[in-house]
């Protein structure tokens, strides 16, 4: 079954991440079978306590840009009075970790690799260091079909985005028909409608509806009428 990508999208989300996968990464370490080197150990604990630290740094500045907007509110309208106004200092989080190059979870994206690539990796190994992402359920009964119509060379192009179905069952009526009847089977994103006019030289109708497809089997809410004049 298809998997999300392991790494969460948040920032914090992703701090937390990492502070497990730097605790694991360790344990993982000390087997010497797995063959991770200092450096590597090291690179780890670095790019974990920098974002750390950065976070924390993004949360003071916010804080001391609050402090310098009231500053500025006071400088601009605030009571006169003889007394200065002093301007706020920014004091930095305690605790400054060693700085890392940019691109933190591209080296930890590239190690992952490595670590699945070991002959050691297991599923509880992944699941232990969060590296495994969770599994993509797709719910086929809400799909719906959107068609785009458009005329080119001399035929209908019907196109569509297939997402996770394996395609589409197209319907059609065109000109005098009164009923739409199954057009064709698509397992391509463009079909092209190659049909001539019911009546040569003379312009018609098309509208055209689908239903999604998966292992050839009808899913899903039927797509919503689409018409063009050809």
């Amino acid at each position: 079954m298809e998997k999300k990508f392991y790494l969460p999208d948040g920032d914090n989300e992703r701090e937390v991440w990492l502070t497990n996968f730097q605790t694991e990464f360790a344990a993982l370490a000390l087997i010497t079978a797995w063959g991770i080197t200092a450096p590597q150990l090291l690179s780890v604990s670095n790019d974990a306590n920098a974002f750390r630290y950065s976070l924390v740094f993004l949360e003071a500045a916010k804080a001391f840009a609050k402090t310098s907007t009231t500053t500025k509110d006071v400088l601009n309208d605030g009571a006169s009075t003889t007394i200065p106004q002093a301007f706020p200092v920014f004091t930095p989080p305690a605790g400054a970790p060693t700085p890392v190059p940019p691109g933190i979870f591209q080296r930890i994206t590239l190690l992952v690799g490595q670590i699945k690539k070991n002959a050691l990796y297991t599923e509880t190994v992944g699941k232990a260091l969060k590296i495994i992402g969770s599994d993509i359920v797709i719910d086929f009964s809400t799909a719906q079909p959107v068609l785009t119509l458009g005329f080119e060379g001399g035929h209908v192009h019907v196109k569509y985005i297939r997402g996770h179905a394996d395609g589409l069952l197209l319907y059609s009526m065109r000109g005098t028909e009164t009923v739409f009847t199954l057009l064709a089977t698509v397992t391509k994103t463009t079909f092209i409608d190659t049909r001539p006019n019911e009546v040569v030289g003379q312009a018609e109708k098309r509208q055209y509806r689908a239903f999604f497809m998966v292992a050839d089997v009808m899913v899903g809410i039927e797509s919503a009428v689409f018409s063009i004049t050809c």
